[in-house]
Formats: C-alpha cells, structure tokens, sequence
C-alpha cells in the first residue's frame, strides 16, 4: 500500500449532483472511483475492499492518491475509519424541494424502488440523511469540506478551485469529464440522460413530472436543511472564494 494513499468519500444525499461531482472527482489523474460502491464500513478492512471494488468499476489499477467513495445512505460508518488522517471527505447538500421532487421523478420514471415515489417516506430520508451529515462531518472535523451543490451549477470554477485546493491536487479540476464503464446506470449513480454530457451543463434537465410539496412539509424540510447548512458551515471547511 501506498503510504501516501487517501480515502476521499463524498458525503450527500440522493439527486444531490453527486453523480456530477464525482465523475469530475473521478476524471482527475489523482483521483480512483466515480460512483457508489455500497461499501459497509464498519472496520478498516472495508477499505481494501473499497480499492478492490474501485478497481473493478473501472477497469483500471490504482494510480492516483484518493480512491473515491460516495456516500448517500445512511449506511454503519466506523468512527475509526473518520478519524484515520488519511481519510478526507466532501458534505454536499442540496436545497430540499428540488431534491424531494427529483427524487420523486426518479422514482416515476427510472427506478421500480416503491418508496422514491412517496412523498412522506422522501422527506424522511431527507431529514435522517441531513441529521447524520452533521455527525459525519464533527468526527472529520479538519478533514472535510462543505460545498452547496447548487453551486456546482451557478459557481463551477469557484467551487471545483475550492477543491482543487482543499485537495491539494497538482492540477486544477475541470468542469468537462469522462463518461465511465458504468455511467448512466442504475444503482451506479444518477440514471438521466444528464450525466453522460460529458460536462457541467446547466441547460441539461431530467425527465420531470410537477410534483408539489404541502407547505407545512416544505416548511419542516427548509427549516432541516437551513440547520444542517449552518452546523456543517460551522464544522467544515467553508468553501472559500
């Protein structure tokens, strides 16, 4: 094992651009992985498994100094693992209606999984999901960047120089990237037409449906989202200018 080796792990919630971020993350000569590997960690051996499924994803050996992980379920996370100075991680978040009603449409037209379709069991993944960023991201204190996923769309240089830099990559990251073995597929990431781009596009759009919140649930998902933005901005590394 490489003694400079890091564990990168992004940290979101679904239909939070992670897909995006990742395969730019993933395009960088520095950085292995692009997609979700569903990986348990619940010891430090996971970690070997996480370089052995990394590898298996794309066809490639190892080469850079991150192997990539991203995370969206709240799955057994070994504090251990958290603590570890080679593990670093990125906190995504996404304002809550869209990412409730992107969901939703994901669930009516690319997913058969019944509860993506159920506006109360959505919003409860949401908030479970915000409440466990928090904890993520006090154990990774030092080691962890917070970036609002609306910018990867209104901001991209300045959020991908902010990670360029937190990373401390040789070379900056780019908004255009590659298209990976398994881009595009279900369970491997965002399932739209919009990943295989090749590039942030802002005009893109996915399949949607008008899926419409009650006020009293978008209010209660504002009020989660707005408590997590500012425990995370309190714990992480800001996203500097």
């Amino acid at each position: 094992m490489r003694s400079s080796r890091c564990y990168l792990f992004v940290f979101g919630h679904m239909r939070s651009y992670s897909s995006l971020l990742c395969h730019i993350l993933g395009s960088h000569p520095q950085i292995d992985g692009y997609c979700e590997t569903h990986i348990k960690y619940r010891t430090r051996w996971d970690l070997w498994r996480l370089r052995s499924r990394v590898v298996r994803l794309t066809g490639e050996p190892l080469r850079g100094r991150y192997v990539l992980d991203k995370v969206l379920h709240n799955y057994p996370f070994a504090s251990s693992i958290l603590r570890n100075p080679n593990t670093r991680s990125i906190v995504l978040l996404r304002r809550p209606v869209p990412t409730v009603q992107s969901i939703v449409n994901m669930g009516l037209h690319y997913s058969d999984i019944g509860w993506y379709r159920d506006l109360d069991a959505v919003a409860n993944y949401y908030e479970e999901r915000l409440a466990t960023l928090v904890v993520l991201a006090e154990q990774l204190r030092g080691r962890v960047m917070f970036v609002e996923a609306e910018g990867l769309l209104d901001d991209t240089a300045a959020v991908l120089h902010s990670v360029t830099r937190t990373l401390e990559l040789h070379e900056p990251l780019r908004a255009d990237y590659q298209r990976f073995a398994h881009t595009g597929e279900r369970g491997c990431g965002d399932p739209s037409e919009v990943i295989s781009t090749g590039r942030v596009n802002k005009v893109a759009r996915e399949q949607r449906t008008p899926v419409v919140l009650p006020p009293r649930l978008s209010a209660r998902l504002q009020w989660a989202y707005h408590a997590c933005a500012a425990a995370l901005r309190d714990t992480c590394q800001a996203r500097a200018a």
